[in-house]
């Protein structure tokens, strides 16, 4: 019997190549979240992403105040695991 760290075992090369790809993914978009809110912006040189999320943050705070950083942990959960395109 072979556990899931041999290096034949099918399952251990998917779950591998599965992380690899979620590591290469983070790595290529740039993300803000504060609180339940959650922004992913694609590398663009004509963006200056430090302007950009900035100039979001401000308009979130002046649109929600304190209740931006309120966190519900039911909604988060839910969110946590989602992919949007």
């Amino acid at each position: 019997m072979t556990d899931l760290s041999s290096e034949d075992n099918p399952m251990a090369e998917m779950a591998a190549d599965l992380m690899s790809a979620k590591m290469d993914a983070s790595k290529m978009t740039h993300l803000l979240r504060i609180g339940t809110f959650h922004m992913e912006i694609a590398p663009n040189e004509k963006i200056n992403i430090r302007e950009f999320f900035s100039e979001t943050i401000d308009k979130l705070i002046l649109a929600y105040g304190e209740k931006l950083l309120e966190i519900d942990i039911n909604t988060a959960a839910m969110q946590s695991g989602q992919m949007h395109g």
